[in-house]
């Protein structure tokens, strides 16, 4: 329909001013139907979590914790 929409609606144009109420009616519905096309919206490239997350510091091998003194690093 996008190829012929141009001679659809000088058909539909020549045969409403003909008179013709449907075609009339079918107009008026495609207007009011019509709505603009949108400006796409431009993102921002925002970093992944992965990048957010290289670009932290890295901790110390033997990081101190608060109450973990005595811990070796193994799981408990």
């Amino acid at each position: 329909m996008g190829r012929n929409s141009e001679k659809l609606a000088d058909l539909l144009t020549e045969k409403a001013l003909g008179g013709d109420l449907a075609s009339a009616k079918t107009l008026v519905a495609l207007a009011a139907a019509k709505k603009p096309i949108p400006e796409p919206v431009k993102k921002r490239h925002e970093p992944s979590y992965a990048d957010k997350l290289a670009k932290e510091p890295q901790w110390p091998k033997e990081a101190e914790v608060e109450g973990m003194e005595g811990w070796d690093g193994r799981p408990f």
